[in-house]
């Protein structure tokens, strides 16, 4: 592991290290800082090897840290693969709905004459007044709108 990135995840890996190498302080975890030279000093003192055997102790457990790290990112990219493929699935569906929609309308339109259309707004009028003199207040503003912009 990197010094940097030690000293970047030091806050991080303090648990981490603490339950590898338990005779450890939190004084000792404050001394250390986040400093490799210093945690192979340590556990060379505390744990009584040879210098190059805490440094391959530190690096052997540091890799995998590292490897642990990247499984758990590798099941983060697929869930975040997931997420979006299932995003995308419900997209298509909504533009199906929609363009199904439209093709109703376009069949509606090609086959009922102007009074067969005629009668069935004159029943969604009655059914739905309301709804119908607030969608009417909208166009109107709307159309209101768009003679300002001309002007």
């Amino acid at each position: 592991m990197n010094e940097d990135i030690l000293a970047g995840n030091w806050r991080q890996l303090r648990g981490k290290l603490r339950s590898w190498w338990g005779n450890l302080s939190d004084d000792d975890f404050e001394w250390i800082g986040g400093q490799k030279d210093r945690l192979i000093g340590l556990i060379q003192q505390k744990y009584g090897c040879t210098r190059e055997q805490a440094e391959e102790e530190v690096d052997h457990r540091f890799s995998e840290y590292e490897k642990g790290s990247g499984d758990m990112l590798s099941g983060l990219k697929a869930k975040t693969y997931e997420f979006g493929e299932n995003a995308a699935n419900k997209a298509r569906g909504a533009v199906s709905a929609v363009a199904d929609g439209v093709e109703t309308a376009s069949s509606y339109l090609r086959e009922n004459k102007f009074d067969a259309m005629a009668a069935d707004l004159r029943e969604v009028i009655r059914k739905y007044p309301l709804q119908v003199i607030i969608l009417g207040v909208g166009l109107f503003y709307l159309m209101l709108r768009s003679r300002s912009y001309r002007s």
